[in-house]
């Protein structure tokens, strides 16, 4: 696949690496994020940066079915945006009536009731795809590693690489909440994962060559928000630390 240039990813340390595949152990060991700073973008808009022109299976494309209208209205659906940006789109979905939804009332087709998980025939038709994107999905399985490798091993003969978005734990707002002993959390999430925590179960799955990016930035303090407000209004390159996102954008290869 060509490579594409979508701006700098985090990788981690030759250090960092030999802990993520369990090559050294530490039970304090602690993971810098450094200086490094990432461009100001939504979750979507990293996604079709990404994805632009390729050839994508969406894995739970039809998002919660009660929302679909609006977010087509706002602009803000997710497989309707690829479907848009993509070479060719495929999209899947354990829900079978947001599948039969989108089908019939909004008359999208190529979207298609199925677990990804199982043997099908229908993603082995002869074609090749690019990515395989699975967005805000890994926080709601509870088993990721198992899920993951159940993937890797289905399509790794005709997916080149993987996408997982996921919550990042490691920003402003978890902080926050940290400090005044609360929890802000989507009651269906199993997990929080950190850029280190998702590496590895990634790596765990059998994935390689694993790239991090951070995705929609969360509330500034006070000074730091009226200092992105001047730069904004300036027109000046507005970039931020990592902590200051609140999803990870994954990508690896499959082997």
């Amino acid at each position: 696949m060509e490579n594409l240039q979508i701006g700098f990813a985090m990788k981690f340390n030759k250090e960092i690496n030999d802990h993520i595949i369990s090559k050294s152990f530490s039970a304090g060991l602690n993971v810098s994020f450094g200086a490094e700073k990432f461009p100001d973008k939504t979750r979507i808009e990293k996604l079709l940066e990404i994805t632009k022109d390729k050839k994508v299976i969406h894995v739970g494309c039809a998002d919660h079915l009660p929302l679909i209208e609006a977010k087509i209205k706002n602009n803000r659906w997710l497989h309707g945006l690829l479907l848009e940006n993509t070479a060719v789109c495929i999209g899947i979905d354990n829900n079978e009536e947001a599948v039969h939804f989108i089908n019939e009332k909004l008359g999208v087709k190529n979207v298609f009731f199925m677990d990804i998980t199982k043997e099908n025939d229908l993603l082995k038709n002869g074609s090749h795809w690019d990515y395989i994107i699975l967005g805000e999905i890994i926080e709601h399985i509870d088993n990721p590693v198992d899920f993951l490798r159940t993937i890797n091993k289905l399509y790794a003969d005709i997916v080149d690489k993987i996408i997982i978005t996921a919550p990042n734990v490691f920003n402003l707002g978890t902080i926050k909440d940290i400090k005044n002993n609360r929890e802000n959390i989507n009651t269906d999430h199993r997990y929080w994962f950190s850029p280190f925590t998702l590496t590895k179960i990634v790596f765990n799955s059998g994935f390689k060559d694993i790239e991090i990016y951070f995705a929609d930035r969360v509330s500034l303090p006070l000074i730091r928000k009226i200092t992105n407000r001047i730069k904004l209004l300036l027109g000046l390159e507005r970039n931020f630390k990592a902590n200051c996102f609140s999803n990870i954008v994954l990508i690896a290869d499959f082997v």
